[in-house]
């Protein structure tokens, strides 16, 4: 689907030298006052206690005059041929579709980012949901196994409720099988229409079960052009008895994602707090949005069939109070 944007609206007249009438209007309305002036008047029995008692004794008495006068402004700006144009720019790879997929293995109970990391993940799914209300999004669970919580939709409502819902019991197999749960993303990505397609994998986790380890799975992923950003959940923990990091085992594990998200065309993020993690959402989020690279268009809105309309509509409405209703007497 292609959605349009307008990029910037701008407001002028095609004739504008019409508008140079505009300035001779206030110069004929005084000639005008001064010839009713000067012109010779017949005289009635009685005229000035009819005055006195009558319409003139009050300031509309002259709105049919100035009826008169507005549409005539009106119909010189007719003339002018106002316009307002919009340069459209046609978004042609409006509709992303995201695979959400996030792992729910024991140590996401682990409570350092600020309460579990499995609560700190759904809370930022779930903001990243709001934001993206054009978007299909899917859900993803994995641990041990793997499998499609919610597929593609444009339902968020149900998509949010399905997240909040996600526990470490939604799986009983042991271990962390991010092969597995690339290739269940990109499965459910391959039969989208969509021209962007995306994987946003979320572990805490090595890869350590499953058939398929995961740069195989990104190479399939990324040769039907689906892009995986890899968020992986760290922190630098202690060996016990010992006062050394497990810097090895860390720097081991995020070379794995770093090539997953390589080998796809996207980019891995290293949250260690709740910090870490909205930052890494937030950038996907601002580099996952509508490219706008397709053809500029220009529409322009003609106003002025609405400014005659307008202008005959004040010009009638003036020659009806001031022949009727309010009925001028010299």
């Amino acid at each position: 689907m292609q959605d349009f944007f307008f990029d910037t609206v701008t407001f002028g007249f095609s004739h504008p030298w019409w508008l140079l009438l505009l300035l001779l209007l206030p110069l004929v309305w005084r000639l005008e006052l001064w010839y009713e002036k000067r012109k010779s008047r017949m005289m009635l029995p009685g005229v000035s206690n009819l005055k006195t008692r009558g319409m003139e004794a009050g300031w509309w008495v002259h709105l049919p005059q100035w009826f008169v006068r507005l549409s005539i402004v009106l119909a010189v700006l007719a003339m002018g041929r106002p316009q307002v144009t919009r340069n459209v720019t046609m978004a042609s790879d409006r509709g992303i579709d995201i695979v959400l997929a996030l792992d729910i293995s024991e140590s996401m109970l682990k409570e350092d980012f600020g309460g579990s990391r499995l609560g700190a993940a759904k809370d930022i799914a779930l903001r990243f949901i709001r934001n993206r209300p054009k978007d299909r999004l899917g859900l993803v669970l994995f641990r041990g196994k793997s499998f499609t919580q919610c597929p593609l939709t444009l339902d968020h409502k149900l998509l949010g409720m399905l997240v909040r819902q996600v526990s470490v019991d939604a799986i009983s197999d042991d271990g962390t099988a991010i092969g597995s749960a690339i290739l269940v993303g990109t499965n459910r990505l391959s039969a989208s229409v969509s021209k962007e397609r995306v994987l946003l994998l979320l572990t805490d986790g090595e890869h350590n079960r499953g058939e398929i380890d995961p740069v195989t799975a990104a190479g399939i992923a990324g040769s039907q052009g689906i892009r995986i950003y890899v968020v992986g959940m760290s922190v630098q923990r202690r060996v016990e008895n010992t006062e050394s990091f497990t810097e090895g085992q860390v720097a081991g594990k995020e070379d794995v994602l770093r090539k997953v998200a390589f080998l796809t065309g996207g980019r891995f993020f290293n949250a260690s707090d709740e910090r870490g993690l909205s930052d890494a959402f937030r950038e996907i989020d601002a580099m996952e949005r509508s490219r706008l690279d397709g053809p500029v268009r220009v529409v322009r809105a003609e106003l002025f069939p609405q400014l005659l309309l307008s202008a005959l509509i004040v010009l009638v409405t003036g020659l009806i109070l001031g022949g009727v209703r309010l009925l001028r007497i010299p």
